[in-house]
């Protein structure tokens, strides 16, 4: 019961710090306005830790879809367990080379994360822990 607990701390406490290939579907229907932003698409996470305890393990995936109206979808299905999702809305500044995401469930926390040659990284704090994801487009 306690590592259900943990595991369901790990990702609110991620979807509250959030608040976190192109998708093109051919170049016919793509435009240079989407060619100019690499940092959309889809991520997978490579490292998802709390305290330096390995939590990725004990999903099948956590995905971030970066899309085109400045929206994101968390994707996540802890094991044995049915898929979720989280939805909000996102801010690139290209000249920081950083990420401010707020969750539309919690409207009113934002948070900003390193995106960097389509790698995002995202250490907080989570109470007295620190959690560290690692993201990389796929």
């Amino acid at each position: 019961m306690k590592t259900i607990k943990i595991k369901s701390s790990v990702l609110a406490g991620f979807t509250i710090l959030l608040l976190l290939f192109p998708w093109f579907g051919g170049w016919k229907t793509s435009s240079l306005k989407d060619i100019a932003k690499p940092y959309l698409g889809v991520y997978e996470c490579r490292e998802a830790k709390l305290n330096e305890k390995d939590y990725l393990q004990d999903f099948d995936y956590i995905r971030l879809e970066l899309k085109r109206n400045n929206r994101f979808v968390l994707s996540y299905k802890p094991k044995h367990e049915k898929g979720k999702e989280e939805k909000g809305i996102y801010e690139y500044d290209n000249e920081g080379h950083t990420i401010t995401f707020q969750v539309d469930a919690i409207p009113f926390i934002k948070r900003q994360f390193p995106l960097k040659e389509g790698e995002l990284i995202i250490t907080a704090p989570l109470g007295e822990k620190t959690l560290q994801m690692r993201f990389e487009q796929s």
